[in-house]
């Protein structure tokens, strides 16, 4: 998504309004979402990466899942395909975690709660020196988005 939005910003040079409205709703760009957001295709992949003890890499397409099922019941008009190939059924949520027509402000507040919490929690309690560093770079990138959204959307 980050991609795709420095893409259509940084290269094209398009405003917000058509990047939101138009760009990210183009079929091309559904079927690139879509195949990140693939359950079949990620179950797939992470079976490849146990089958190869590739550990890093089944972490990190477990964790695609994870995100994916987490997503999966929170987008309402830009709902992914989360079973493509074997299917390009949509669940449109009547809820989204953006949205505000859709308890967007709500379930915004409530996730950036949790990714405060979650994070503080990292960087104040673990005795692991790394989570208390993916703890406070947790923190930095929503410092950063939270700026960048103020600044950008509203």
């Amino acid at each position: 998504m980050l991609a795709f939005y420095l893409y259509q910003r940084g290269v094209l040079g398009r405003p917000e309004a058509y990047i939101w409205s138009d760009a990210y709703f183009q079929a091309d760009w559904q079927l690139l979402f879509d195949l990140f957001n693939s359950l079949p295709l990620l179950a797939v992949a992470a079976l490849v990466a146990s089958r190869l003890r590739a550990l890093g890499a089944l972490a990190f397409f477990l964790s695609m899942i994870v995100h994916c099922l987490a997503d999966l019941p929170l987008h309402h008009d830009d709902a992914h395909a989360h079973f493509v190939p074997i299917s390009s059924w949509r669940f449109q949520s009547p809820v989204s975690y953006w949205d505000p027509q859709h308890h967007g402000r709500f379930l915004a507040l409530a996730e950036l709660a949790f990714v405060v919490a979650g994070s503080g929690f990292l960087v104040l309690r673990s005795p692991l020196p790394a989570w208390r560093v993916v703890g406070a770079a947790t923190l930095a990138a929503y410092a950063i988005f939270v700026a960048f959204a103020l600044l950008v959307w509203l």
